[in-house]
């Protein structure tokens, strides 16, 4: 999903009704983090310094596809610092480690919570809170105050993804009546922009919408879990387009757009350890990506929430194995950016991940009902 928005200086998140995963009910949060004007982030003091760097060779192959992944060499720099947050409400941050990964990129490794309190949904939800910084509750923007699911504009029926276009309009996939709604901004009564609001297999109808991404010209890609397949909705269309059909897109959870490859897609399922990666119009099985650089976790377990960096990088929620993973552009092969080795605020089962336009990570913590922010250094 897209997660960043220029909309106010907020944090805006979806409480939503839970997926059902092995028999028990799992809530998912999803998080929207905008941009601060005033940020800053700044470095107070470094003590040590070291560089280590590795390279791996892989060739896999699954029983849907297979990938080869060339050389790949990861460079990781860990030095002693201390920094003040980017966010003017909170104050220094004790002395951490960063890491450098790719395109020059680093992060505070020692997260802060910037939303707290929000309920892990077990059989309600229904709507969409808005989390001002700094602030220690959230107001409901879409949805119903009291959880409660329904079919009219303003409500929900299992929303559980949500994402922005360039113009501020929010986007939410209204899954169990089987529509995509558009919320302008500061409107708590969304128009259908997709599907009809009874389930169908049409150009005009969807079957239980999943996840939805917007590209730079607000087109809208919706994944219709129920029809396993892909549509592709223009603006102001009353008909969408087929984009893929496959039986691999069944139980997605999430939707990104690549943002330096033309027609590539990339998804996570529910079910799978793996991210598929589609391209528009090809033949053959999706690629995945697994493998992480790491020797104790080298795969992923539960992938989640993605999103991409202008640079063209990856970030994934890596959910059952606690941390984020970053796919720098053109790599198969992960680097850990943050896990749980951090004690306070502690990284517990991460679902969703967002950037600002300073490239300060948010993390929602599903665990710990929380949103944690590590400042880009």
């Amino acid at each position: 999903m897209s997660l960043i928005t220029n909309r106010c200086c907020c944090v805006t998140m979806i409480a939503s009704l839970c997926l059902v995963l092995l028999a028990a009910i799992l809530g998912v949060v999803i998080m929207l983090a905008t941009t601060s004007t005033s940020s800053s982030t700044s470095i107070t003091t470094s003590t040590t310094s070291s560089t280590s760097s590795s390279t791996s060779t892989s060739t896999s192959t699954t029983s849907s596809s297979s990938s080869t992944t060339s050389s790949t060499t990861s460079t990781s720099t860990t030095t002693t610092t201390t920094v003040t947050d980017v966010l003017g409400c909170i104050r220094s941050i004790p002395t951490s480690t960063v890491n450098n990964t790719c395109s020059g990129l680093h992060w505070n490794q020692t997260g802060v919570t910037v939303a707290t309190g929000f309920k892990k949904t077990t059989g309600d939800g229904h709507n969409i809170e808005q989390w001002d910084q700094c602030s220690s509750s959230g107001v409901v923007v879409a949805g119903s105050n009291t959880s409660a699911s329904g079919s009219t504009s303003i409500l929900f029926n299992h929303s559980e993804d949500v994402t922005f276009d360039t113009n501020g309009y929010m986007y939410v996939p209204n899954t169990d009546n089987d529509r995509v709604q558009r919320f302008p901004s500061g409107s708590n009564v969304g128009t259908p922009v997709a599907g009809t609001g009874t389930a169908g297999s049409t150009s005009s109808t969807l079957n239980k919408p999943q996840a939805v991404a917007i590209d730079s010209n607000s087109n809208i890609y919706v994944v219709d879990v129920g029809n396993k397949s892909i549509m592709k909705w223009a603006p102001n269309a009353t008909s969408g387009t087929l984009w893929l059909s496959d039986s691999d897109l069944d139980k997605t959870v999430d939707i990104v757009i690549s943002s330096t490859v033309t027609n590539r897609i990339y998804t996570t399922r529910d079910d799978k350890d793996i991210i598929y990666s589609w391209t528009n119009g090809a033949a053959s099985s999706p690629a995945t990506i697994y493998q992480v650089n790491d020797t104790s976790k080298s795969t992923l377990t539960k992938p989640r929430g993605m999103t991409f960096d202008k640079y063209g990088n990856l970030y994934v929620a890596d959910r059952d194995n606690d941390r984020v993973v970053m796919y720098c552009a053109n790599s198969t092969v992960g680097i850990v950016l943050v896990d749980d080795s951090t004690t306070s605020p502690k990284l517990d089962k991460p679902v969703a991940v967002a950037l600002d336009s300073n490239l300060n990570l948010y993390v929602v913590s599903e665990s710990g009902k929380n949103v944690i922010e590590y400042g880009r250094l």
